[in-house]
């Protein structure tokens, strides 16, 4: 995907060509997607909460592991896709988030052997940073490639 505006943006479907139900549950959304980085906001509710009223470490967590699972698969060709899971994410939490969005942004360190290794942040929208992590990701055969794969017809 090349076009990086707002409503090419919103409209990123997964291999089924529907919108991902968790991301719809989550609530985020992705405000940039590039070659080998991307940055992922979410509009903070009492939904995302804990028990403390803090918002919860595994909401953190996912809009880091999408921001990198979008770091990773960006694709030169459109109509193209790029596939690979999330073997592994370690996160270092900082500080509880205090502003009303959180924004996790991922670049993509390397790629070998199908593994991508990435890295990312989660910041709120105060400036303060909440957490720190990287990942690594496995592709699907010839997902590794910038030029991806042609999407399934279901």
């Amino acid at each position: 995907m090349t076009d990086t505006s707002h409503n090419a943006l919103e409209q990123a479907t997964t291999m089924s060509g529907r919108p991902s139900g968790f991301r719809s549950l989550v609530g985020y959304r992705c405000i940039r997607w590039e070659r080998d980085a991307a940055e992922i906001e979410l509009l903070l509710t009492a939904d995302h909460t804990n028990s403390l009223g803090i918002v919860h470490g595994g909401v953190v967590m996912t809009i880091m592991d999408a921001a990198m699972g979008h770091a990773a698969t960006w694709c030169a060709i459109k109509g193209n896709v790029r596939l690979c899971v999330t073997l592994a994410m370690s996160t270092n939490f900082m500080t509880p988030a205090r502003g009303k969005v959180i924004r996790a942004s991922a670049r993509l360190v390397g790629v070998h052997n199908r593994i991508a290794t990435l890295t990312g942040d989660v910041s709120d929208d105060r400036g303060t940073l909440v957490a720190t992590g990287q990942a690594s990701f496995r592709y699907a055969t010839g997902s590794e490639r910038y030029e991806g794969v042609a999407r399934a017809s279901r």
